[in-house]
Protein backbone atom coordinates (compact mmCIF):
# COMPACT_ATOMS: atom_id res chain seq x y z
CA UNK A 1 0.00 0.00 0.00
CA UNK A 2 1.43 3.51 -0.97
CA UNK A 3 2.11 6.16 1.59
CA UNK A 4 -0.71 8.12 -0.17
CA UNK A 5 -3.48 5.34 -0.03
CA UNK A 6 -1.96 4.27 3.88
CA UNK A 7 -2.91 8.41 4.62
CA UNK A 8 -6.58 8.50 3.03
CA UNK A 9 -7.13 5.12 4.72
CA UNK A 10 -6.00 6.63 7.81
CA UNK A 11 -7.77 9.94 7.65
CA UNK A 12 -11.05 8.00 6.72
CA UNK A 13 -10.63 5.93 9.62
CA UNK A 14 -9.93 9.14 12.07
CA UNK A 15 -12.88 11.10 10.04
CA UNK A 16 -15.20 8.02 11.06
CA UNK A 17 -14.09 6.91 14.73
CA UNK A 18 -17.03 7.16 17.01
CA UNK A 19 -19.58 7.44 14.17
CA UNK A 20 -22.31 4.78 14.17
CA UNK A 21 -24.78 5.66 11.42
CA UNK A 22 -24.72 2.55 9.28
CA UNK A 23 -27.86 1.01 10.68
CA UNK A 24 -26.57 -2.27 10.95
CA UNK A 25 -24.35 -2.33 7.35
CA UNK A 26 -20.83 -4.00 6.87
CA UNK A 27 -18.43 -4.78 4.64
CA UNK A 28 -15.31 -5.16 2.72
CA UNK A 29 -14.77 -2.85 -0.10
CA UNK A 30 -11.92 -2.49 -2.44
CA UNK A 31 -12.08 1.50 -3.44
CA UNK A 32 -9.96 3.54 -5.47
CA UNK A 33 -8.60 4.76 -8.81
CA UNK A 34 -7.83 2.56 -11.33
CA UNK A 35 -6.80 -1.14 -10.78
CA UNK A 36 -5.19 -0.88 -7.51
CA UNK A 37 -7.75 -0.22 -5.16
CA UNK A 38 -7.67 -0.61 -1.06
CA UNK A 39 -9.87 -2.80 0.88
CA UNK A 40 -11.63 -1.28 3.73
CA UNK A 41 -13.66 -2.57 6.03
CA UNK A 42 -17.15 -0.35 6.40
CA UNK A 43 -18.82 -1.66 9.95
CA UNK A 44 -21.86 0.82 10.91
CA UNK A 45 -21.18 3.83 9.59
CA UNK A 46 -16.99 3.90 9.74
CA UNK A 47 -14.13 2.80 8.21
CA UNK A 48 -12.36 0.44 11.25
CA UNK A 49 -8.98 0.20 8.74
CA UNK A 50 -7.67 -1.47 5.74
CA UNK A 51 -8.32 -5.14 5.13
CA UNK A 52 -6.20 -7.96 3.63
CA UNK A 53 -9.48 -10.19 3.25
CA UNK A 54 -10.98 -10.97 0.03
CA UNK A 55 -12.96 -7.87 -0.76
CA UNK A 56 -16.94 -8.45 -1.15
CA UNK A 57 -17.15 -5.32 -3.39
CA UNK A 58 -14.97 -3.04 -5.50
CA UNK A 59 -16.03 0.58 -6.50
CA UNK A 60 -13.39 1.80 -9.17
CA UNK A 61 -13.64 5.36 -10.07
CA UNK A 62 -10.89 7.16 -12.27
CA UNK A 63 -8.70 9.83 -11.15
CA UNK A 64 -11.13 12.09 -12.63
CA UNK A 65 -13.92 11.11 -10.03
CA UNK A 66 -11.89 10.73 -7.41
CA UNK A 67 -10.82 14.04 -7.79
CA UNK A 68 -14.15 15.51 -7.86
CA UNK A 69 -15.55 13.19 -5.01
CA UNK A 70 -11.98 14.27 -2.43
CA UNK A 71 -13.45 17.76 -3.53
CA UNK A 72 -17.70 17.11 -2.91
CA UNK A 73 -18.06 18.20 -6.05
CA UNK A 74 -19.06 14.51 -7.06
CA UNK A 75 -21.42 11.77 -4.67
CA UNK A 76 -20.82 8.17 -5.08
CA UNK A 77 -24.35 7.15 -4.35
CA UNK A 78 -25.34 9.74 -7.24
CA UNK A 79 -23.12 8.60 -9.86
CA UNK A 80 -23.88 4.98 -8.88
CA UNK A 81 -27.63 5.64 -9.21
CA UNK A 82 -26.96 7.21 -12.82
CA UNK A 83 -25.12 4.29 -13.94
CA UNK A 84 -21.56 6.57 -13.71
CA UNK A 85 -19.90 4.32 -11.74
CA UNK A 86 -20.33 0.74 -12.03
CA UNK A 87 -19.08 -1.36 -8.98
CA UNK A 88 -18.80 -4.89 -8.62
CA UNK A 89 -20.22 -7.49 -5.64
CA UNK A 90 -22.16 -7.74 -2.59
CA UNK A 91 -24.84 -4.71 -2.84
CA UNK A 92 -24.73 -4.80 0.98
CA UNK A 93 -21.44 -4.38 1.44
CA UNK A 94 -21.46 -1.83 -1.31
CA UNK A 95 -24.22 0.18 0.84
CA UNK A 96 -22.23 0.19 3.66
CA UNK A 97 -19.32 1.74 1.94
CA UNK A 98 -21.52 4.41 0.20
CA UNK A 99 -22.94 5.40 3.28
CA UNK A 100 -19.31 5.93 4.47
CA UNK A 101 -17.86 7.38 1.80
CA UNK A 102 -20.38 10.09 1.03
CA UNK A 103 -20.32 11.00 4.69
CA UNK A 104 -20.37 14.42 5.96
CA UNK A 105 -17.34 13.60 8.01
CA UNK A 106 -15.44 11.73 5.11
CA UNK A 107 -16.16 14.44 2.87
CA UNK A 108 -14.15 17.45 5.41
CA UNK A 109 -11.58 14.66 6.53
CA UNK A 110 -10.68 14.37 1.98
CA UNK A 111 -11.50 17.99 0.68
Amino acid sequence: MSDVTKDLVQRLVDATDGRCDGAGLRGRVAFGVGSSPVTMEFVDGRVVGPSDAAPQAVISITRKQFDAWASGALSLTVAYMQGDVKPEGSIGALLAALEVLDSAEVSAAVS
